[in-house]
């Protein structure tokens, strides 16, 4: 292989590789349009932080605090909060593994909504019957310093020593 086509590979890769896209995920209007809108119906899918979770007979009620997800489905916390919204699982979950502050992703579907207080205030929760429950165990999902895998490449000229040379770093 020819040196400049290699180099000009080399160029197009590491071009390549500072280009990222964070996007966000989710289907439907968020939460607080929903309340806006005062309709609750179709599909969504909605992500934030627990923050109660009452157990009753037959079923689950999970109250979270939304945020945008990204990509990967992971609520964005360190985004603006969308509004709170009630998540209702047939059957029991367990209180200890569905705790406030963790984080939970819903694919479900909205069915109406559900009154209730936030402190002192009124509150009116879309209802998301759940389809899919999805628990985080934190902001990072396991990777270390962040929510993606991540890949440096680079390259460049210096100096090592007295001579010249090439660095490249993964």
């Amino acid at each position: 292989m020819k040196p400049r086509i290699f180099v000009l590979m080399l160029l197009t890769l590491a071009a390549s590789g500072c280009v990222t896209s964070e996007r966000r995920v989710g289907s439907g209007p968020t939460p607080a349009q929903v309340i806006r809108s005062g309709e609750a119906t179709g599909a969504v899918h909605w992500g934030g932080r627990i923050v109660r979770v009452e157990n009753l007979r037959d079923r689950t009620l999970i109250e979270v605090l939304a945020f945008p997800l990204d990509g990967a489905g992971r609520p964005q916390t360190d985004q603006a909060a969308e509004g709170r919204f009630i998540i209702q699982s047939p059957g029991f979950l367990e209180p200890h593994e569905y705790a406030p502050d963790r984080l939970i992703e819903v694919r479900g579907t909205l069915d109406d909504f559900r009154n209730g207080r936030v402190g002192e205030a009124e509150y009116r929760y879309p209802l998301v019957m759940a389809g899919r429950l999805t628990l985080r165990t934190a902001d990072t999902d396991g990777y270390p310093g962040g929510g993606t895998p991540r890949f440096n490449f680079g390259f460049g000229t210096g100096t090592f020593g007295s001579g010249g040379g090439v660095g490249i770093s993964f």
